[in-house]
């Protein structure tokens, strides 16, 4: 019976963490951005995606970042292009989002994103 018990308690918790990782968005890395200014817009993003979050009554869970190509220079600046995802923790369970936004990085290091919830659905 003890047996049973432990079999049964030791699958729920590796049940559980198999859920949890089936969650997580895979990105797909494409180098040409540097992992700095990635790590710059996944800030941005994070501030984005919490307020996001807070319009649709859910919590940011992850905020995962990766290159997505080479960055371009602009006049202010230059443009970066990153994948992203994100878990939310709704009501209704968790959601996940991923895609590739494009990162504004201007001369002082600043980093501000697109149009975050329409470009991470």
């Amino acid at each position: 019976m003890l047996w049973v018990v432990l079999l049964l308690g030791a699958s729920g918790l590796v049940g559980g963490y198999a859920a949890e990782r089936a969650i997580v968005p895979e990105l797909q890395y494409r180098p040409g951005t540097p992992n700095e200014v990635v790590e710059i817009c996944r800030q941005a993003a994070i501030a984005a995606a919490r307020t996001h979050a807070s319009e649709m009554g859910a919590q940011v869970i992850r905020v995962d970042a990766a290159s997505a190509g080479p960055m371009r220079q602009t006049r202010s600046g230059q443009r970066a292009p990153v994948e992203v995802g994100i878990v939310y923790s709704r009501p209704i369970g968790r959601e996940a989002r991923r895609g590739a936004i494009e990162c504004r990085v201007d001369r002082r290091g600043q980093a501000t994103i697109a149009d975050l919830a329409a470009a991470a659905r």
